[in-house]
């Protein structure tokens, strides 16, 4: 890709951005307040990635692999369940989540202000 050995790149508040399919190499990445970008399917690979707000983001089933994972305020994230081997995963404010038992092996796990979570039983095992 065009971006070569980029290590780091920060995109905050690129409301217009869409396609990321090009950034999948990139180590870290930060495309928190992204309000337009939907897919992220390409993103298995980055090592910390950072969504927090992007409000049209739903399905997070290709970051399985992510190593850090956050997702504040991604108020339409219902399911989280390709999500278990996350070692970082920050859930915050993700108001339509409602499961959370195949998470019981991510490490640190933050759930602040997940208003429909009612049974975290499954999460005894979390460090």
């Amino acid at each position: 890709s065009a971006l070569g050995t980029v290590h780091t790149l920060r995109l905050c508040r690129c409301v217009l951005v869409r396609d990321v399919s090009a950034l999948g190499s990139v180590h870290t990445l930060d495309l928190s307040g992204c309000a337009a970008l939907e897919d992220v399917s390409a993103l298995g690979s980055v090592h910390e990635l950072i969504l927090s707000g992007c409000r049209q983001l739903s399905d997070v089933s290709a970051l399985g692999t992510v190593h850090t994972l956050r997702l504040c305020r991604c108020v339409l994230v219902r399911d989280v369940s390709a999500l278990g081997s996350v070692h970082t995963l920050d859930l915050s404010g993700c108001a339509a989540l409602e499961d959370v038992s195949a998470l019981g092996s991510v490490h640190e796990l933050i759930l602040s202000g997940c208003r429909q979570l009612s049974d975290v039983s499954a999460l005894g095992t979390v460090h």
